[in-house]
């Protein structure tokens, strides 16, 4: 009995000498007493807006550059990779089923994009190993300077199909409301093949001076005609029309047509501001907007509040921003401005895109 006691101390005593020594490593191991926090998921650099265009033989892939690696240095960064598959034409649909033998096709340096192009914070690549009535699977993954996996985007899948025919006889003609575009559709052809990409539709772009070319149609438009009547008078713009199909969730582009060096009339309102955005300051809202092409002699201010809409300004203000001090706390308002031209009667252009905003704080 006493042997067996005393190898019972012996063990306690053992135990608490470890003990002891694990706490003493611990409390002394340079403050590091837990494992190392992942990183949260809102800080991983990811693509969020993959896009894919279907032009004649090819797959044009589009995609922003992250906020958080934007301004890399050339070659220090992080790259992209874009992951491709061919998909069986019945499950074109299917983005949740598992990738077939998918393989890296391009690796793309933001600093040193080719053969990929980036304008701004935007990369654009051109997929020309595609084939006709084939489906296509694309990712695009980052990569840390080590080359180790950052993130991935989610899939799209882009079907080729033939492109729709060219559009013939473009005319632009200008009218007391803005520019008239009219033009006669091609001689549609049915692409060979079970599948129908439907209606021909179609993109309307423009190209004012000192910037770049622009959607003017949210959606692809149905019809032949077109009225632009968001002009500055007097100013010269190229306007380029491209078919389309809209099969599924795919852009499929025909050839564009240009119109060149259309002059807008001399006596047209102002178009609106491109941008409106409203910001909360103590006790008022403070709406800004950016400036509108042309001569402009100055702004109107709307309110929405509800259905009800008032004009906030009597006299166009000059320049932004304008305090709309007028407010009660936690209502939902909207704003908008309006153009004012410089030339006789001095008339009043379009309304800008609404701006929504609740009014929390007052004081």
């Amino acid at each position: 009995m006493k042997t067996e006691v005393m190898h019972r101390i012996d063990w306690l005593r053992s135990w608490s000498l470890a003990l002891i020594l694990f706490l003493g490593l611990l409390l002394s191991a340079c403050g590091l007493k837990t494992y190392p926090r992942p990183i949260a998921k809102d800080q991983v650099p990811q693509v969020q807006d993959l896009r894919a265009r279907v032009r004649l033989k090819s797959v044009e892939l589009s995609w922003s550059i992250p906020d958080q690696t934007a301004g890399t240095p050339a070659g220090a960064g992080s790259t992209f990779a874009v992951l491709k598959s061919e998909v069986n034409w019945g499950n074109r649909n299917c983005l949740e089923c598992p990738p077939v033998s998918q393989q890296e096709v391009s690796t793309i340096d933001p600093g040193h994009p080719a053969p990929a192009v980036r304008e701004g914070n935007t990369v654009t690549w051109t997929d020309t190993a595609v084939s006709a009535q084939r489906a296509y699977r694309y990712q695009v993954v980052m990569k840390d300077k080590d080359r180790q996996l950052i993130s991935a985007s989610s899939p799209i899948v882009a079907k080729v199909l033939a492109p729709p025919p060219a559009i013939k006889a473009v005319t632009v003609a200008p009218e007391p409301r803005g520019m008239s575009l009219q033009w006669r559709p091609g001689t549609a052809k049915s692409p060979k093949g079970p599948i129908s990409p439907g209606e021909v539709q179609y993109l309307v772009e423009r190209h004012g001076p000192d910037g770049n070319w622009e959607t003017l149609s949210a959606q692809p438009i149905t019809g032949n005609t077109f009225l632009d009547s968001s002009l500055a008078a007097s100013q010269t713009y190229d306007y380029q029309i491209t078919p389309v199909y809209l099969f599924e969730d795919t852009l499929i582009l025909g050839e564009p047509s240009v119109f060149l060096q259309a002059k807008a009339p001399e006596a047209l309102p102002p178009p609106p501001p491109g941008n409106v955005w409203v910001i909360p300051v103590k006790g008022a809202l403070e709406v800004h907007w950016l400036k509108s092409e042309g001569n402009v002699e100055g702004y109107h201010i709307y309110r929405r509040e509800g259905k009800e809409i008032s004009r906030l300004t009597a006299t166009p203000v000059q320049n932004p921003p304008y305090l709309d001090r007028s407010i009660k706390k936690n209502v939902v308002y909207a704003y908008a401005v309006s153009s004012v031209g410089n030339q006789t009667g001095k008339r009043e252009g379009l309304l800008s895109k609404w701006a929504e905003i609740r009014s929390l704080m007052l004081e």
